[in-house]
Parts: C-alpha cells; sequence; structure tokens
C-alpha cells in the first residue's frame, strides 16, 4: 500500500468528523488541516482513528469494498496530510511547538499594569474579592509605572511591537497615572524605535468626557464590562453601597462609542447560573454601538455562580444561533462582532499550533502596584506565581521550569485531542480553581469545547464556500470588510 511496509502500523488521531449540508470533512487539530473527506476517506479515517492497523490489515478490509487504486490514492493523500501517521512518527506539519530551550533571550512584549488593587464596585463573582487580590489596598505610583515601562523596553529585546493593558482594580480610579503611564510609554517607544499599543479593561462608571477624549485621542483600546439587561447587569455589578451601576455605565458607554475611536470598543459580558439569553444580550450592546461583544462563563467555583451542565449546552445552543447570524453577515461581507467565534474562526484560518494555553509566562507577564511581576493578571499578589519584578528583571530559573510543567505535551490527557494544539490545556488559573493544579488540564470544559469547535468548524466551512477572502480581512491579511 503506497510506500509503507505491509506490517507498519498506520494510525489516525487528534481529528475531529463533521458534516456541512450533507459533505463530510475532517479536522485535524496538530497541523490544523481541513479537508472534504470522501466516502472511502471517511471509511478509512474510521478505521484508524485512535485504533493503530497494520498496513496489510487495513488494506485487507478496504478492499472488500474498494478498487486498489482508490484506496491507494486516498491513503496516499492522507498521509500527505499527515492525518495518517506511520508507527506513530509525526510530520512537520503536525509537530508541537516545544519548550524553549532556554528562556534568557524570550522577549517579554506585553505587560498588564495593575494600576490600583481597589475597585468601587462590588461584583457579586469577582476573582479579585473586589479587586484588592487578598492583600491590602495598593496604588501604583509615577517612578514605578516608569520603571516598568522602561522594563518592557528592554525585555521585549528586538520586538517591534509592545503592549501595555492598563487593569485594576478599577484602572480609572488612578486616572492620572493613566494619563503619565500612556504619555511616558510613547516617549520611551519612539526612544526605542519600537511601536507600543495601549488597551483598558474597565467597568465604566469614572468614564467622563476629559477621560474619553484622552482615550479617543490616545487611540486606547477600550473593554467595559457590561452583563446584560439592567435587572441582570446590577445584579452583579452593583457599587459597594448596592446601587445598580447599569445606568451610568451605559450613559459612559454611549458617550464613549458616540466618538467613533479608532480603536474597537468592546463589551465584555461574565454569564453566572440562570444567565439571560445570549442572543439578546449580543444584540442590545451591539445596538448600543460595540464594535465587538465577548461572552465568557464565571472562572468562581462557587456554586451559586458556576454554569452547571444543562446551562453549558444551552449557552453552545445560543452560541449555535449568534454563530449562524454571524455567517450570514460574512455572506454579505459584513462584519459581526460576536468575538467569541471570531476568535476561533481567525485561529482556523490563520492555522493556530501552540504548545502553551496562552502567553503568560512566555512574552506576558502582570505587574504589581509595587513592580513585581506575576505569571498572569489573574495571579497578582500570588507568591507562588511571583516571576521576579521589574528591578531585577524575570526569574529565568523559575520561568524554564514553569514552562516545562506547563507544556501541553506534559498533559497526557490532550495528547489525542483535535484541539491540542488550540486549547492546548486551556487557562492556568481556571486550572488552579477547578483542579488545584495550574498544570493540569481544564478537564471540566473538554466536551464544551469540542462541540463548540465543531459550532465554529461548521461555520468556518460555510463561510470559506460562500466568501473565501472574508477571513483573509477579518484576520487582518486583506483591506477589512465593511461594517454594519
Amino acid at each position: 500500500m503506497v510506500s509503507v511496509r505491509v506490517e507498519e502500523e498506520l494510525q489516525v488521531t487528534n481529528t475531529m468528523l463533521f458534516d456541512v449540508d450533507g459533505v463530510d470533512y475532517i479536522f485535524h487539530g496538530l497541523s490544523s488541516i481541513i479537508s472534504e473527506l470522501s466516502p472511502l476517506g471517511k471509511v478509512i479515517v474510521e478505521q484508524l482513528k485512535d485504533n493503530p492497523l497494520p498496513a496489510s490489515l487495513l488494506k485487507e478490509r478496504l478492499l472488500e469494498r474498494f478498487e486498489e487504486k482508490e484506496v491507494n490514492e486516498a491513503v496516499k493523500e492522507l498521509m500527505q496530510l499527515e492525518i495518517i501517521t506511520v508507527n506513530g512518527r509525526v510530520g512537520p506539519l503536525s509537530a508541537t511547538p516545544g519548550v524553549p530551550e532556554q528562556t534568557e533571550n524570550l522577549p517579554v512584549q506585553t505587560l498588564v499594569f495593575h494600576l490600583i488593587n481597589e475597585c468601587n464596585l462590588g461584583c457579586t463573582y469577582c476573582y479579585a474579592g473586589d479587586g484588592e487580590y487578598g492583600a491590602p489596598m495598593k496604588v501604583m505610583n509615577e517612578p514605578t509605572a516608569a520603571k516598568a515601562i522602561d522594563f518592557l523596553m528592554e525585555a521585549s529585546k528586538d520586538a517591534k511591537e509592545v503592549n501595555v493593558i492598563l487593569f485594576g482594580g478599577e484602572p480609572t480610579l488612578n486616572w492620572k497615572l493613566v494619563e503619565y503611564i500612556v504619555n511616558y510609554g510613547k516617549k520611551a517607544a519612539e526612544r526605542a524605535n519600537k511601536t507600543i499599543g495601549f488597551s483598558m479593561t474597565t467597568n465604566g462608571t469614572l468614564l467622563t468626557k476629559r477621560k474619553v477624549d484622552f482615550i479617543v485621542e490616545n487611540e486606547i483600546g477600550v473593554s467595559i464590562s457590561m452583563d446584560g439587561d439592567e435587572e441582570t447587569h446590577d445584579s452583579q455589578r452593583p457599587f459597594q453601597t448596592g446601587r445598580g451601576s447599569f445606568d451610568l455605565v451605559s450613559r459612559n458607554a454611549k458617550y464613549l462609542l458616540e466618538q467613533r475611536p479608532k480603536k474597537p470598543v468592546a463589551a465584555r459580558v461574565t454569564l453566572t447560573k440562570h444567565f439571560p439569553h445570549v442572543k439578546e444580550t449580543f444584540q442590545q450592546l451591539s445596538d448600543m454601538g460595540f464594535h465587538e461583544v465577548g461572552f465568557a462563563p464565571v472562572s468562581e467555583t462557587d456554586e451559586a455562580f458556576i454554569l452547571n451542565t444543562d446551562e453549558l449546552s444551552r449557552l453552545l445552543d445560543e452560541f449555535e444561533e449568534l454563530g449562524e447570524e454571524l455567517v450570514e453577515y460574512a455572506k454579505r461581507d459584513e462584519y459581526y462582532g460576536f468575538s467569541n467565534l471570531m476568535n476561533v474562526l481567525v485561529e482556523l484560518h490563520t492555522g493556530t499550533n501552540k504548545g502553551y494555553g496562552c502567553g503568560a509566562g512566555l512574552g506576558f507577564y502582570a505587574v504589581s502596584p509595587s513592580g513585581d511581576l506575576y505569571l498572569c493578571h489573574r495571579f497578582n499578589e500570588q507568591d507562588d506565581y511571583q516571576m521576579g519584578d521589574i528591578f531585577e528583571g524575570v526569574d529565568r530559573p523559575f520561568q524554564k521550569e514553569l514552562l516545562e510543567n506547563l507544556h501541553v505535551d506534559h498533559k497526557t490527557t490532550c495528547s489525542r485531542c483535535p484541539l491540542k494544539h488550540t486549547c492546548s490545556g486551556g487557562c492556568y488559573y481556571e486550572a488552579l480553581e477547578r483542579q488545584g493544579d495550574i498544570t493540569a488540564p481544564n478537564l471540566h470544559y473538554c466536551n464544551w469545547m469540542y462541540r463548540w469547535y465543531t459550532i465554529g468548524l461548521k461555520a468556518y466551512v460555510r463561510i470559506m464556500k460562500e466568501n473565501p477572502t472574508y477571513l483573509d480581512r477579518v484576520a487582518g491579511l486583506a483591506p477589512a470588510c465593511s461594517e454594519n
């Protein structure tokens, strides 16, 4: 059979089978290849999926139903695509990026600035405990902020683009420092011949005209937390006095959106138990003018908030409805700001292949008000995950140890998963919360992720059939599509 010896074992792993309008497709998660399957191809994959067979036995089975020539051609094609492996050998398209051999030269490209460990809201599900992260209230000062910017310029090494995320607590409680960081950062980037980008995550309650004007003038990307309709938002995101925040946030967001900032303004929706209909929430926030809307199930493990299996299933049903809307918009070459699915589509289109769940500890760090570096913003003030500081630099030995332990190849349950190179085990913080171990895969989301990516794959195929250049534009590979 082809150039395979009869005793060699053939196998198919890390794949998802799905159909679109009666046509069978396969997604090979290691190489990111999406391919239409012939009836023979489907039979071959089903025979070999997680079930190694000697080439001679596979051929014997197939020749009962198919001609030898077409069997040889089908097997050859699947081998060239690296969907079929021989004796477990992984081809170059399918290889997992390894653990960095050394960490000293890994550039730091994104810093999350915790400007203040305090918040003026009392969100019921806050993982940071009213923004304080379980520590006494801290406020970053100008010398620390300047040192953090200087550290970013130096630690980014030869990278030409760096990013600053303004975070809290609530960052606008330390607004003077926001202005200082942006102004200082721009000058520092110019001196270093780098491009610097700024973004901010805010609850939106303190966005005055002056602040909005500064945001627009300096092209700061903004994400505003809004949890849907007034009743839901006010019950989950009240002021610490108990008063609702919906009216004020809506008014401030509307003013910001009316200024037509060049950088997109996103809404982030946290979903808790008994969440309202997602499609209605999406439409409401889109009608307000948000460029994109993203939904995230709460990471809090309290049973009062966490989504159960039925609610997670309902969430996927509603995501699928939004996905169908997105496909219709794509056919008309119009943008549809359902960011959860857009992110999946871009990953599929660009061929994501990663060995880690995210960039935390690679080129992405959080810096505390006192200048300590942490694995990411969700680990702020957690001593076990301090990665050094801006004064002495990244703790490279600890970084190397963490990266070895966090790599997806150390998560044996991920080894045959089709999402090994896209999910890569998932969020480290959620693993700590749910599994008690940051190196563990997010097993509680495996089935959910499998179905979610099936929805994404079906949407991807439909868009590629109807408007194949659309995703080039969405992914930034071509001029942007129109916005409705």
